[in-house]
C-alpha cells in the first residue's frame, strides 16, 4: 500500500509538473449597496492536457465567539477566453467550488479564466468606518503565480485621502507588507513569483456612511440561518408553552362571589399557597396568626425601650384549647414551641431555618395528597429548576470546549426559560379550582366588605376567624383597619401596649409580628469555611496574508 500511495504522489506531481498561472488580475470593487463585485482573470498553463481548473472560494469561518458567518456569494459569469464554458457549482467543506472546463474536452497551453461573483457580508463595520479584509489572492492554490495584481474600487464619492489601507504577501500568516497604491482611481497592488502556498491579503477601510450595509434584521436572519442552533430558545419555548398548555394549564375559575366564612378543612397557610402555588413568608405568619386566634397561643409583646414606637420582640405563649388543627398548624407549633411552654420569636432565630423546608413540604404534601394539586407544587417546580440548571451548567461545559460563546448563550437561554415555566408548572385539580375560588371570594369579600357586614363581623367575633386569611392573603393592614370605631381592644389571644387602641395600629403591631416571624425564619447559621479568518481585521497590528475573507485556491483537473 505505501508503494502504491508513493506512486500515485509521482505521478500526479508530474501531471502538475510546469503548470504555473502566468497572469492573475483580481479586482475588487465595494459597491455603495454593501455588496462587493469581484472579477478574477487567471491565465493558467497547462504544459500537459487538462480539463480544466477547480476555484475554490472560501465562504464559511467560525468567528472568535463560536458564530458560524458565511459569505452569500452570487456566481454571475464563467469564461474561458473570453467564451462561456461549462462549470459546476457545489460547496464543499467550507468551500464553495466551481469546476471549470468540459468533462468532454481538454485543453492545453494558456487558458485565460474569467470569474465574475458578488458577495454579501464581505463589508465589516469597525469605529465608524466599514472594513474589506480580502484574500484577494488565496494561500491554497496549488501551483506558482508569476505576477499577480489586485485592484480595489471604491464607491464614488469616496476620496483617496478617506481611505486607509494595508497589504500583506506571503504564506499563511506572513506579515509581509505589499505595497499599495492609486492608479486611474484605483488601489492598486502588485507581486510576482508567488510559490504555491503564497497569496495577497488587502485590508481596506473606507467612511461608513460611504455604502449602506444590511439591516439590523436582515443580518439576524442571516445569523439564524449560519447558526441553527440559535433557535433552539425558540423551539424550547415552543414547547414548553405547549406542555404548560397540557399539563400546567389550571381549568378555568370562572365567576367569584365574595365569601363571608372561613374555608371548612383548609387552613390559612393552606390557602396562601392555594391563591399563587407557592409557600411564603406571609403563609408563615398566617398560621402562627391561626395558632392563636383558634387559642393555642397566645402572642406577647416585649418592650425594652418605653420610648418605642414598636416592641422589640414577640413571644409565644403555649395554651391548652381543644379548637381543631390543620395538620400544617400542628407541625408548626411543634417548630415554634418544641415542648417549651413559651418562646420569644427573637430566640427562634438561626433555629427555624432548619426546619422551614420540613414545614413547606407539610404544605405542599398536605394539598396535593388531599386532592387539590394533580402533584406536589414543589416537586414539580423542583423538577423544571432542576432541568434548567443543568441545561445551563451544560452550556458552560458546551461554550468551553467547543468555543462557541453563542451556543452557550443559545443553551443558557433555553434553561432559563425552562425555569421561568417552572413556577406556572403546578396544576390544580377540579377540587383545588373550587376551593381557589372560594379563597378568591374571601380576598373578595375582605376587601370590600360594607358596613353591615363589619358590623356583623365585630359582633359575632367574626374579626379573629378571618385576620389569619388577610394575613395570609396581604390584607392585614386594610382588614384590621375596617374595624375603626367597632373594636375598642385587642383580642385576647394578644397582649400588647395601647395607650390608645386602634384597630388600624393593631394590624402596624401584626405587620411587624409577620417580619419578626419572617427574619427568624429565614436567618440562616452561620457555615465554618475550609481553607482561516480570525473574526478580525486588518489593521491593529493583527492582519496578515490570508487572515481576511475570501482567497482560497485551485488546481487542475
Amino acid at each position: 500500500m505505501k508503494c502504491l500511495a508513493l506512486v500515485l504522489v509521482l505521478l500526479f506531481s508530474a501531471l502538475g509538473a510546469g503548470q504555473e498561472i502566468r497572469d492573475y488580475l483580481v479586482r475588487a470593487e465595494i459597491g455603495g449597496d454593501g455588496t462587493v463585485a469581484v472579477h478574477e482573470e487567471i491565465g493558467v498553463f497547462f504544459p500537459a492536457s487538462r480539463h480544466g481548473i477547480f476555484r475554490e472560494i472560501p465562504i464559511s469561518y467560525r468567528l472568535p465567539t463560536g458564530e458560524a458567518y458565511r459569505l452569500r456569494v452570487t456566481v454571475d459569469a464563467v469564461l474561458a477566453d473570453g467564451s462561456s464554458v461549462p462549470y459546476r457549482q457545489y460547496t464543499e467543506g467550507r468551500n464553495l467550488v466551481l469546476q471549470i472546463g468540459d468533462p468532454d474536452r481538454t485543453v492545453r497551453g494558456l487558458v485565460t479564466y474569467t470569474v465574475r461573483y458578488r458577495v454579501a457580508r464581505a463589508l465589516r463595520r469597525y469605529e465608524g468606518e466599514v472594513e474589506l479584509y480580502w484574500n484577494a489572492i488565496g494561500t491554497d492554490w496549488a501551483m506558482p503565480i508569476a505576477r499577480a495584481r489586485v485592484e480595489i474600487a471604491v464607491p464614488p464619492g469616496v476620496a483617496a485621502t478617506e481611505v486607509r489601507a494595508l497589504g500583506f504577501r506571503g504564506p499563511y500568516g506572513s506579515t509581509d507588507p505589499l505595497d499599495l497604491g492609486w492608479e486611474d482611481g484605483l488601489l492598486v497592488g502588485e507581486a510576482e513569483a508567488l510559490r504555491p502556498g503564497e497569496g495577497i491579503t488587502v485590508a481596506v477601510r473606507i467612511p461608513e456612511g460611504a455604502v449602506a450595509l444590511p439591516g439590523a434584521w436582515q443580518g439576524f436572519l442571516w445569523f439564524l440561518q449560519d447558526n441553527l442552533y440559535a433557535g433552539i430558545p425558540i423551539l424550547v419555548f415552543a414547547g414548553m408553552f405547549l406542555l404548560w398548555w397540557r399539563r400546567g394549564r389550571d381549568p378555568k375559575v370562572g365567576s367569584v362571589a365574595p365569601e363571608y366564612k372561613p374555608l371548612e378543612g383548609l387552613g390559612p397557610a393552606e390557602a396562601g399557597v392555594l391563591l399563587d402555588n407557592r409557600a411564603d413568608p406571609r403563609d408563615f405568619a398566617a398560621g402562627i396568626l391561626s395558632l392563636a386566634t383558634k387559642g393555642h397561643l397566645v402572642i406577647r409583646e416585649v418592650w425594652t425601650d418605653d420610648k418605642a414606637r414598636e416592641p422589640d420582640d414577640f413571644e409565644l405563649v403555649a395554651v391548652e384549647s381543644e379548637a381543631p388543627l390543620t395538620p400544617y398548624e400542628k407541625a408548626l407549633r411543634d417548630a415554634l414551641l418544641g415542648g417549651a411552654e413559651r418562646r420569644k420569636i427573637s430566640d427562634l432565630k438561626y433555629k427555624l431555618y432548619d426546619k422551614m423546608p420540613g414545614l413547606k413540604a407539610r404544605l405542599y404534601m398536605d394539598l396535593s395528597e388531599d386532592g387539590y394539586y394533580v402533584g406536589n407544587p414543589d416537586h414539580v417546580r423542583s423538577a423544571y429548576y432542576g432541568i434548567g440548571i443543568g441545561t445551563i451548567v451544560l452550556a458552560g461545559f458546551l461554550a468551553y470546549f467547543t468555543q462557541s460563546l453563542y451556543l452557550g448563550l443559545a443553551l443558557g437561554i433555553s434553561g432559563l426559560i425552562v425555569i421561568g415555566f417552572g413556577p406556572f408548572m403546578p396544576k390544580r385539580t377540579a377540587k383545588g379550582i373550587e376551593a381557589l375560588r372560594l379563597v378568591l371570594g374571601l380576598q373578595e369579600y375582605i376587601r370590600r366588605a360594607e358596613v353591615d357586614r363589619i358590623e356583623f363581623a365585630a359582633r359575632e367575633k367574626h374579626f379573629d376567624e378571618l385576620l389569619p386569611y388577610a394575613m395570609a392573603l396581604g390584607l392585614t393592614e386594610l382588614w384590621t383597619k375596617k374595624f375603626d370605631g367597632l373594636l375598642t381592644k385587642a383580642p385576647d389571644w394578644y397582649q400588647g401596649r395601647f395607650p390608645t387602641f386602634a384597630p388600624y395600629w393593631f394590624g402596624m403591631r401584626l405587620v411587624a409580628l409577620q417580619n419578626s416571624a419572617y427574619t427568624a425564619a429565614t436567618a440562616a447559621p452561620r457555615q465554618t469555611r475550609s481553607g482561516g479568518w480570525s473574526g478580525g481585521s486588518g489593521f491593529g497590528g493583527r492582519g496578515f496574508s490570508g487572515g481576511g475573507m475570501g482567497g482560497g485556491g485551485g488546481r487542475s483537473w
